[in-house]
């Protein structure tokens, strides 16, 4: 079962994010940053990637930001039920 509350399994994919949204990410939405960082469940991390794909859409243009977002699905692994991972995989490719 999916134990989302274990801030020990959420912090490499809150750290991923981070990564994702970067120096320049930051700059343009600090609020995004801010949450991310806070954020205490993996839901909430999972839902936030679309606003992660919006900021880096500003940057790198829509492919790569969905590209890049994509990438971090796998951290979300045994936190969120595969179905969502694997429904976002589906219905995304372009």
């Amino acid at each position: 079962s999916a134990r989302a509350d274990d801030e020990d399994e959420l912090e490499p994919v809150r750290e991923a994010m981070l990564a994702v949204l970067g120096d320049e990410g930051a700059r343009l939405s600090p609020s995004l940053k801010r949450r991310l960082k806070f954020m205490h469940d993996a839901h909430s991390l999972w839902y936030a990637r679309g606003e992660l794909v919006a900021v880096l859409s500003q940057i790198h243009g829509e492919a790569l930001a969905v590209h890049r977002v994509q990438g971090l699905s796998p951290h979300f692994q045994g936190l969120i039920p595969k179905a969502l991972i694997d429904a976002s995989a589906r219905g995304r490719r372009h």
